[in-house]
């Protein structure tokens, strides 16, 4: 049977997004086709750390944690060929499944597991902030980091602008500094004078000292 590189499974309680807050089952799988500098999981595209597992194997290791809510992230679970696969088999299985990307993949396949119990959560990153127009569709979630470089062209333009009126759309700063917070409250203000709602969410998991 086809085997997928996973990093590692483990529950924990979300710390971004709409899930935040609630106990979460997360799988990670192993690659990611980008480098952004703020990256904290580095690890899962080093190339020495995962476990080839099966697919049957992986769903049962999800469902010892006794969690029905399950998070599918990296690196990038794009540049897995098998996801739509997985995503298949946790559906099947009644799991509600969230899915992580940078949006500058598809996989075609995936149109196949489009279920109102798949959620796409896509944080676009820089330079570019590229999103696969296929994608597009079925975002249900928007994360932008808030560094430097992004500003409000990147936010809302014409690619983004169907996602924006789902209302969910996440500023996370990139760190707990003035100049950061200060930045996502003044680009959750442009957002509100353009006619949508904005978060601004921190990654709650590190403030609780969970993985």
């Amino acid at each position: 049977m086809t085997k997928l590189k996973v990093v590692e499974i483990f529950r924990t309680v979300e710390g971004e997004g709409k899930w935040v807050g609630l106990p979460v089952s997360f799988i990670r799988l192993e690659g990611c086709n980008l480098r952004c500098p703020w990256c904290d999981t580095s690890y899962s595209y080093d190339g020495k750390s995962f476990k080839e597992v099966e697919i049957d194997s992986l769903v049962s290791e999800v469902e010892k944690t006794g969690l029905k809510r399950v998070c599918i992230t990296g690196g990038e679970p794009f540049l897995t060929p098998q996801l739509p696969d997985l995503i298949k088999r946790l559906l099947e299985k009644n799991f509600t499944v969230l899915v992580e990307t940078n949006g500058t993949l598809w996989i075609e396949e995936i149109k196949a597991v489009i279920n109102e119990k798949l959620l796409i959560t896509c944080s676009p990153k820089p330079p570019s902030y590229f999103i696969h127009p296929e994608l597009i569709p079925f975002i249900t979630e928007l994360k932008f980091v808030v560094d430097e470089s992004l500003n409000i062209s990147h936010i809302i333009n014409e690619r983004t602008k169907k996602i924006l009126k789902n209302d969910f759309v996440v500023l996370q700063p990139e760190s707990n500094r003035p100049e950061m917070v200060k930045k996502a409250l003044d680009l959750q203000d442009q957002i509100l004078k353009a006619g949508y709602e904005s978060r601004i969410i921190p990654q709650c998991h590190k403030i609780l000292g969970l993985p």
